[in-house]
C-alpha cells in the first residue's frame, strides 16, 4: 500500500472551519471524493451549513453520515460523525486530530494545525512526530491568511 500524506495546515483557530471547506471545496473542483472527519453531531451539522453557505460562487453536493452500514453514497463528499471508513473516497478532511490507524486507510489528509491553541498545537506535533515515525509522507502548509495555503491542495488528482 502506498504511503499517506498528511498535510499540516497552519490556521487560527477562527478560520479553521472556512478554511476546511475551501480544501473540501479545491478536492471537489479536482474531482476528488473527500471525506470530512467530526468527533460530533453538532460540528457535522455545523459543517452541513457551512459547506452550503461559505462561498456564493461554490456547491458541493455532500451528505452526513452518523453510523456504519452498506450506504450507497452518491455524493462526492461525506460527513463523518466518528472514524467510519467509507468506501471510494480517497481524501480525509479532519475537524480534530485523527487517529494515525484510522488515517492511514487513506492516501492523502488533511490536519489542521491551531497556531493560537498551545494544548491542539502540542497535539499537532505529536501527530507529526508519530507519522513520520510511521514512515507517512509529511507537509507543512504555512499560514498565509484565509485561503491563501489552500494552493498547495491537489489539483488533477497529483500532488502540488
Amino acid at each position: 500500500m502506498a504511503s499517506t500524506l498528511i498535510y499540516f495546515v497552519e490556521t487560527p483557530s477562527e478560520k479553521q472551519r472556512f478554511l476546511l471547506c475551501r480544501w473540501v471545496d479545491r478536492f471537489h473542483e479536482a474531482g476528488r471524493k473527500v471525506q470530512v472527519l467530526v468527533d460530533s453531531t453538532l460540528a457535522a451539522q455545523h459543517l452541513d451549513q457551512m459547506l452550503w453557505t461559505f462561498a456564493q460562487e461554490s456547491f458541493i453536493p455532500h451528505r452526513v453520515l452518523t453510523s456504519k452500514g452498506s450506504v450507497d453514497i452518491m455524493e462526492p463528499v461525506v460527513i463523518t460523525v466518528g472514524e467510519i471508513v467509507v468506501q471510494g473516497f480517497q481524501i480525509l478532511v479532519c475537524d480534530g486530530p485523527p487517529r494515525l490507524d484510522f488515517a492511514a486507510k487513506y492516501p492523502e489528509v488533511v490536519h489542521f494545525v491551531l497556531r493560537d491553541d498551545p494544548e491542539k498545537k502540542q497535539e499537532s506535533r505529536l501527530l507529526w512526530q508519530a507519522a513520520k515515525d510511521r514512515g507517512m509522507e509529511l507537509r507543512h502548509v504555512p499560514y498565509g491568511g484565509v485561503g491563501d495555503n489552500v494552493r498547495h491542495a491537489v489539483k488533477g488528482g497529483e500532488s502540488a
